[in-house]
This record gives C-alpha cells, sequence and structure tokens, in this order.
C-alpha cells in the first residue's frame, strides 16, 4: 500500500470535508473532527518511519476507515466520496 498516496487523498478528502456544508449535523462534525485528528495520527505515524511499525500504520488506517464509513453514512446528502473506503484494507 502506498501511504503516502492514500495521505495525499485523505487530505483531498478532508479539504472536500471542510469545503463544503455536507450536514449540519452535530454528530457528524463530531465524526469530521474524528476523522481529522486520526489523519494527523497517520501522517505522524508515517513521519517517524524509523520507529513505525506496520502494526501502527494498520491500526491508524483501520481506524480512519471506520470514520469514513461513519461519515459516510451521516452525511445527508448522499455523497459519494467516500465511496473509496472498500478499498482501504490494510496490509501485513
Amino acid at each position: 500500500m502506498d501511504i503516502k498516496a492514500l495521505i495525499q487523498n485523505l487530505e483531498a478528502l478532508n479539504d472536500s470535508l471542510n469545503s463544503t456544508t455536507i450536514s449540519e449535523n452535530d454528530d457528524f462534525e463530531n465524526c469530521v473532527r474524528r476523522f481529522q485528528a486520526k489523519l494527523a495520527d497517520l501522517i505522524r505515524v508515517y513521519k517517524s518511519s524509523s520507529s513505525t511499525s506496520s502494526k501502527d500504520l494498520k491500526t491508524v488506517i483501520t481506524d480512519i476507515k471506520l470514520l469514513l464509513e461513519e461519515i459516510d453514512n451521516l452525511s445527508s446528502q448522499k455523497i459519494k466520496v467516500l465511496e473509496f473506503v472498500k478499498d482501504i484494507v490494510p496490509t501485513k
């Protein structure tokens, strides 16, 4: 899995989530904030490659996948920008 490309895609998704009002729901907004925190964790783990274990990456990516599924479920519009969630499969 190309973690750098994944991070770039997730950052683009984050920009999209911040640029449009997808939902006025507080649960949705909280979920987006949790996603942003996990994205920051992923970037931190990726950049500290000297101490990065594949288990750490797998855990963070799995958490992000679950958050993206929750965002998709909470979105008031039937957006499909989260369609790639099914393709995020941690390896190792």
